[in-house]
């Protein structure tokens, strides 16, 4: 264990986060997970980025619109980051990320929250506007990969928010991250869309890598059976493909205080929740963080 205040080095780690179907609260969930370990990291010089690669509807560049750096870009932030080149944007000059053979840079944004707490985060946004569309491009997949790679070798901490369904950006991000979290509402392990993911991470070899399902709660429904977490009792239900890991209750103070760029705080039950499912599954992640250099 490294004395107080000295950098613990480790190794990178790496999630993409997804869903069956649209609405079932990836997206917070990612931003949730993102900010908590930034705000018991990023003194210890862990970094933290979060990838937005749900090309359809960009909602983790929506809800951080608060977050970003202002500059020149659009309403979404893009273009150059505000500040001096330094933090994580400031590493992807040295072109260790590519696109399509062009610097990171220009789709890498500093995050900084309104309060000016957060300084050791950044967002990547493959499509948005004010930058050339890479939906139509046929080495999409690659390119995601060898994102997903690379910014996990810069961060320390990277998570994807692959959005819904399954295609193959998808797949090729669940290939190149360390773990894969399957997001959705209480009780939706036994949905058929559900299963269908489930589904296909087991065609594709990557169940392994997949810790769980992260049960969401977007409306105020109290659950029957009880919370569900991993290690709890056995049930019927447990022999479907994907098991409950973290139950998160509803909470509708989450998604409004990260919109506005700020946690909810000790008093969040969402949050708290989220954070002590995030300490049971990697403890490494509060305790030292990740961070390579």
């Amino acid at each position: 264990m490294a004395e107080s205040g000295e950098r613990e080095l480790g190794r990178s780690w790496s999630a993409a986060v997804l869903s069956a179907r649209p609405g079932e609260g990836a997206t917070l969930v990612a931003t949730a997970a993102a900010a908590l370990i930034d705000a018991e990291t990023g003194h210890k010089g862990q970094n933290v980025i979060l990838m937005d690669a749900d090309l359809a509807t960009a909602g983790l560049s929506r809800l951080l619109r608060a977050w970003q750096a202002t500059g020149k870009g659009d309403e979404y932030g893009a273009g150059p980051a505000a500040g001096d080149g330094r933090g994580l944007v400031g590493y992807a000059l040295d072109r260790r990320v590519d696109l399509r053979d062009r610097s990171v840079q220009e789709r890498l944004q500093d995050l900084r929250s309104p309060d000016g707490r957060t300084g050791d985060m950044a967002l990547l946004a493959l499509d948005r506007p004010g930058l050339s569309a890479l939906a139509g491009l046929a080495g999409l997949p690659r390119i995601m990969a060898r994102a997903a790679q690379r910014l996990a070798e810069l961060a320390g901490c990277l998570l994807v928010d692959c959005g819904p369904g399954w295609n193959a950006r998808t797949r090729a991000v669940c290939e190149s991250v360390d773990f894969v979290f399957v997001v959705g509402r209480a009780g939706d392990r036994t949905h058929p869309d559900t299963l269908r993911l489930a589904e296909r991470l087991e065609e594709s070899g990557l169940f392994p890598k997949t810790i769980g399902h992260i049960a969401n709660r977007p409306e105020n429904v109290e659950n029957r059976h009880g919370p569900q977490s991993a290690g709890g009792p056995r049930a019927v239900e447990d022999t479907l493909p994907l098991r409950t890991v973290i139950d998160l209750p509803y909470d509708p103070r989450a998604a409004q205080a990260l919109a506005q760029g700020s946690l909810s705080g000790p008093g969040s039950a969402f949050e708290t929740a989220l954070r002590r499912g995030m300490d049971a599954l990697e403890p490494d992640l509060f305790r030292t963080g990740f961070d390579i250099y």
